[in-house]
């Protein structure tokens, strides 16, 4: 083998194991924090524009959405089971609409000292096959958060697991404006402790 062949795999070789620690090893918690308060910054600017879900005179007076503190115990790693028939259902909206999504797999995690279960979706017009929708409610609903429960997107890397991270739940727009249509979480996503991070509240209706 040539001396360029072999010094070109051994770049290949050096390149690989870089992006392997970096995988395995991840973000600090210093990273995480600040990533994610970038985030939310981007986010309140996101709901000033013109693609903001904010009616004009709640644009007017935004002075930015509210958050739980960032707090890493609620991002947990789920193991999941694929549905075997990914046959799509409709979902309820909170128009009355029937929204199509396909059940793509069970997650099951530990979170404060609990076994949860819940449903992953496949939007049916999402472009992302690897892309998941999360809707769930908890003992934080109507209280402390939307009542009609939040999201989540969790990304499928083609593993027995995902992570889910709590602190990037965020409200449906219709939480911000009656005229958009959102699925209803199903029961099956209700969880029975209070999820204490991510969006709240925004403004009581």
């Amino acid at each position: 083998m040539k001396k360029s062949n072999l010094f070109i795999l051994l770049i290949v070789a050096i390149v690989a194991i870089t992006i392997f620690n970096f995988l395995t090893i991840g973000e600090s918690s210093k990273d995480y924090t600040e990533r994610l308060e970038q985030e939310r910054k981007d986010k309140n600017g996101y709901m000033l524009s013109s693609n903001s879900p904010l009616i004009e005179e709640d644009k007017q007076n935004f002075t930015g959405l509210n958050y739980y503190p960032i707090d890493e115990e609620f991002k947990v790693t789920a193991r999941i089971e694929k549905t075997n028939n990914k046959q799509p259902i409709f979902i309820e909206s909170t128009t009355g609409e029937q929204l199509k999504y396909i059940p793509f797999a069970t997650a099951n995690f530990e979170l404060k000292g609990q076994q949860h279960s819940v449903m992953l979706y496949q939007d049916w017009e999402e472009k992302d096959p690897n892309k998941l929708s999360l809707m769930f409610a908890d003992e934080t609903s109507a209280i402390e958060t939307y009542g009609g429960g939040r999201y989540l997107d969790v990304m499928y890397r083609n593993t027995n697991s995902v992570i889910i991270d709590f602190n990037n739940a965020y409200n449906p727009f219709c939480h911000f404006n009656a005229e958009y249509s959102c699925p209803i979480p199903p029961r099956q996503n209700v969880l029975s402790i209070p999820i204490e991070a991510g969006e709240k509240i925004y403004k009581n209706h």
